[in-house]
C-alpha cells in the first residue's frame, strides 16, 4: 500500500520506482509480494482504476484520498490479477484495516463500501 501510495502522489509507476522503494522497504521475505503487487497493478492498472470508478459510486479516482485510492488498488490487484490471489474476503479486510490504520476517520467504511459493491458486482458478473 505504501509503495502505491508513493507512486501515486509522484505520479510514477516506473519499475525505477519500485525498485527504489524495495531499497528501504519492505523486509527481504516480502519483496516477492511487493513485486507481484505492483506487477499485477502495473499490468491492470486501467482494469483496476476502472473497476474502483465503477463501484465508487459518484466518485472518480482523481478525487479521493490518495492513501483510499492505494488501498484500494491494492484490494483490487491482489483479488484478481496476482497470480495466487488473494481470497477476497481477507483482502478486503486487510484493506478495511489499512484504511482505518492510514486514512481519515471515514476512510475504512468507504473502502468497506467500495469493496463490499465491488465484490458483489464480480458476483452478479459470474
Amino acid at each position: 500500500m505504501q509503495m502505491l501510495f508513493s507512486m501515486e502522489a509522484r505520479n510514477d509507476f516506473s519499475p525505477e520506482c519500485k525498485n527504489a522503494f524495495l531499497e528501504f522497504y519492505p523486509p527481504e521475505n516480502q519483496k516477492d509480494y511487493v513485486n507481484g503487487v505492483y506487477n499485477a497493478f502495473v499490468d491492470h492498472m486501467e482494469e483496476v482504476d476502472a473497476a474502483i470508478e465503477a463501484n465508487a459510486k459518484n466518485w472518480h479516482k482523481d478525487r479521493l484520498a490518495k492513501v483510499d485510492l492505494a488501498v484500494l488498488r491494492l484490494a483490487i490487484a491482489e483479488i484478481c490479477y496476482l497470480s495466487e490471489p488473494t481470497p477476497e474476503s481477507a483482502a478486503i479486510n486487510e484493506a478495511v484495516t489499512l484504511a482505518k490504520t492510514f486514512g481519515s476517520e471515514e476512510s475504512g467504511k468507504f473502502v468497506n463500501g467500495v469493496l463490499g459493491n465491488f465484490s458483489r458486482s464480480r458476483k452478479a458478473d459470474a
